[in-house]
């Protein structure tokens, strides 16, 4: 396992890197039922992770993840966000790419292209294992 402790020369949260199997098996394991939270979609009820409470199981699961965006289109009445997910292992990187898509005309009080966003790291990290029990 790696240790890192510093980053480009600065201190740095220390954390210790996974074996690309290890940190698949922490990533499948399965969020505690007391981080989901629901909500009304039409007459659906979704149960979802807020993506605070995601990226808190992500620091823990996968030290040194990071998220990127990489474009942000307006189709139709959508906004489209693709995002990659990387985490670090001592095996090398692993990469989950997802895409998302939110009316511009939501009901939601967040801008339609964070909504997107947030949604895009949930099917990324669900891609890699985590919570991929919310998508059955």
């Amino acid at each position: 396992m790696n240790s890192i402790a510093s980053v480009n020369g600065t201190a740095a949260a220390k954390f210790t890197q996974r074996s690309t199997a290890e940190t698949l098996v922490e990533l499948n394991r399965p969020i505690d039922p007391r981080h989901f939270k629901t909500r009304k979609q039409g007459s659906t009820t979704l149960t979802y992770v807020p993506w605070a409470t995601l990226a808190r199981h992500l620091h823990h699961r996968a030290p040194g993840w990071c998220f990127e965006i990489q474009s942000v289109q307006e189709v139709g009445r959508s906004v489209v966000v693709t995002g990659r997910l990387t985490i670090p292992t001592t095996d090398g990187l692993l990469h989950y790419s997802a895409v998302a898509s939110e009316p511009l005309e939501s009901k939601s009080q967040a801008p339609a292209a964070e909504v997107a966003a947030s949604s895009c790291l949930r099917r990324a990290a669900a891609l890699a294992g985590l919570g991929l029990e919310l998508w059955g």
